[in-house]
């Protein structure tokens, strides 16, 4: 980043620190020499902040001013990153309008439990991929795997389509579908990595507003489309459309070569792979604190992310909420998400990522026991929820990644975001079912308890966010 830039940076850090630049003396008989001599010293101490949070912030990195964070390539990669997380993202943030249909129609007398087991293996497939996928990227690049991932996860909505029984759902949307998603995730969430550091957050979340305009515009439309022209070629509208979105991430997403690990053309083939595949897995990183502490934290945000978008609709029906306005609420949460991303990543960039995590965790977790919990069959309580639920969960999705780039090098990145997601596709198998397993005989109560279970995840999301900031900074108050 160039100089000036820097100093713009350090400015408004300076005010934010608690540093205000236009207080004057209040003690009479303050000289102007003392005034002189103070204002020098909070600039140096305030050039001190600055260097320090500098270094928490961007220290994993080995030369912090070789991110372009801007320019024509780096926004064409921004776009193709959007459309590629269109799809990886979207399908599961669409889900609810798919579960709640196929319940009571293909899957009608089939018991909750089991059918969770779908899209809890959706889920755990997408993140668990990135531990191969995300590794995959930083060898070879994004062209191919987004490739590949177009085809699969176009392929298993058609698939999907012709789906009547359990066992064709779990291998058409649990495995096939999800793993063309997970295969597409790592490559446009990592590319970010290589082209945005300062305004990382920012670009992660605009990226991944992606997977939220798909949640809005599949969950509006989808109900429709079950009455107009059935599902079979509702969910081939569905394939069509994430299929012309991710051709355009195979065309304009790509890495940096400055990021590439070195290549050793002395070194066999077979020795390179075999190297190569005994590096996908980064275990020492299950002995780091703030590594399990980022994992736990993420995990649990997450589960109640995800879970709540999945059960939502299913709890409205439940409670007597019409079909349409309770797949709604999937638009809803998803609309209201689209703005808050982006000022969600803004304000992440500018007070730090990690504070940004912690403050809508609590936030979420209010909402969720303030307005979900009383809401029953109230549409104008689970809109309103809605709303706010969308908005303080916006930051989980695409801050994630933006975390786990503050504590390894953009060249490890692919690592430790695979190694965070495989850890995280165990969390949200375990969490998904036992999300199911509330809720299995299909009763109001059984439902309120889903209500306090997404609750309590969020509380102890809250309190782990905290602990791994003070994993890295301790308990003092500052941009990280």
């Amino acid at each position: 980043m160039s100089r000036p830039n820097q100093i713009t940076e350090s400015i408004t850090l300076e005010t934010f620190v608690g540093v205000n630049p236009f207080q004057t003396p209040t003690a009479e008989g303050t000289s102007i020499q003392a005034h002189e001599n103070e204002l020098r010293s909070r600039a140096t101490k305030t050039k001190d902040e600055v260097v320090e949070t500098t270094n928490l912030m961007y220290g994993s990195e080995k030369d912090p001013d070789n991110f372009p964070d801007g320019g024509t390539q780096a926004y064409l990669v921004l776009i193709g990153a959007f459309c590629g997380l269109f799809t990886a993202f979207g399908i599961s943030n669409s889900a609810g309008a798919i579960e709640s249909y196929v319940k009571n129609n293909q899957l009608k007398g089939v018991d909750q439990t089991s059918v969770s087991w779908v899209f809890s293996l959706h889920l755990a497939i997408l993140y668990f991929g990135g531990v191969f996928f995300g590794p995959v990227f930083d060898k070879f690049g994004a062209k191919k795997p987004l490739l590949v991932g177009t085809i699969l996860s176009t392929v298993g909505l058609i698939v999907v389509a012709q789906s009547t029984k359990l066992v064709h759902f779990v291998l058409s949307f649990g495995l096939l579908t999800a793993l063309g998603c997970s295969i597409m995730m790592s490559p446009s969430v990592g590319a970010i990595s290589h082209w945005f550091l300062r305004k990382r957050a920012l670009a992660s979340s605009i990226a991944t507003m992606g997977g939220l305009v798909a949640g809005s515009v599949f969950g509006a439309v989808l109900p429709k489309l079950y009455e107009s022209i059935g599902f079979d070629w509702a969910i081939r509208t569905m394939a069509l459309i994430c299929f012309v979105c991710s051709s355009i991430s195979v065309v304009l997403v790509k890495g940096r070569d400055a990021m590439k690990p070195a290549q050793h053309e002395d070194i066999p083939w077979t020795t390179e792979l075999s190297a190569f595949f005994r590096g996908l897995l980064d275990l020492s990183l299950l002995a780091n604190k703030q590594f399990l502490l980022l994992a736990g934290a993420s995990g649990l945000a997450e589960i109640v992310c995800m879970s709540t978008l999945t059960y939502l609709s299913s709890y409205a029906i439940n409670h007597g909420v019409p079909f349409n306005q309770a797949n709604l609420l999937i638009t809803v949460v998803n609309v209201c998400g689209i703005p808050a991303r982006i000022l969600s990543g803004w304000m992440a960039d500018r007070w730090g990522r990690f504070n940004i995590m912690f403050a809508t965790s609590i936030l979420s977790t209010i909402v969720i026991f303030a307005l979900w919990f009383p809401a029953k069959g109230s549409v104008a309580f689970l809109y309103v929820f809605g709303v706010l639920f969308g908005i303080f969960t916006s930051a989980i999705v695409s801050l994630i990644p933006a975390c786990a780039g503050q504590i390894c090098s953009a060249d490890q990145f692919g690592k430790v975001y695979g190694t965070l997601y495989f850890v995280l596709a165990f969390v949200m198998m375990i969490g998904m079912y036992l999300a199911s397993v509330v809720i299995s005989k299909g009763s109001h109560v059984d439902y309120s308890h889903l209500v306090l279970y997404e609750g309590g995840l969020g509380a102890g999301s809250a309190v782990a966010w905290l602990l791994a900031r003070w994993s890295v900074v301790g308990w003092k108050w500052c941009k990280f």
